[in-house]
């Protein structure tokens, strides 16, 4: 009983490091369809690699957040995070889209632009 109760508080011990490790998030921003001027597709911002889980995803249209919807946190086999934040979108060549992360291992939150949206 005594060796797995040290085990279970090994266990314990190991996770709770979990919470030390962190890794900055790196972002995909690319459309779910190749863009054409005038017709409406979804404008993806994929979000991995990152530690711990609590993170901040906006996409942006000209610079205000835009309505949009976001999958369910999932981890890989590293124990790293990723999610996938997305939103109908209608590229012309007026508009600008980005992502925003916010994330505790930024210093702030960081913009990444979709530039190829606005080149049509």
């Amino acid at each position: 009983m005594a060796g797995f109760a040290a085990l279970v508080l090994l266990g314990l011990l190991s996770l709770s490091g979990l919470d030390a490790i962190q890794r900055i998030p790196e972002v995909q921003v690319y459309s779910r369809h190749p863009p054409e001027d005038g017709k409406p597709n979804y404008l993806n911002c994929y979000v991995y690699g990152f530690h711990p889980p609590q993170i901040e995803i906006d996409l942006l249209k000209n610079g205000e957040k835009i309505k949009s919807e976001q999958s369910d946190l999932s981890f890989s086999k590293d124990w790293s995070f990723y999610l996938l934040s997305h939103a109908e979108f209608t590229p012309n060549s007026k508009d600008q889209y980005s992502c925003r992360v916010n994330h505790v291992t930024l210093t702030q939150p960081k913009i990444y632009p979709g530039d190829h949206y606005r080149q049509l």
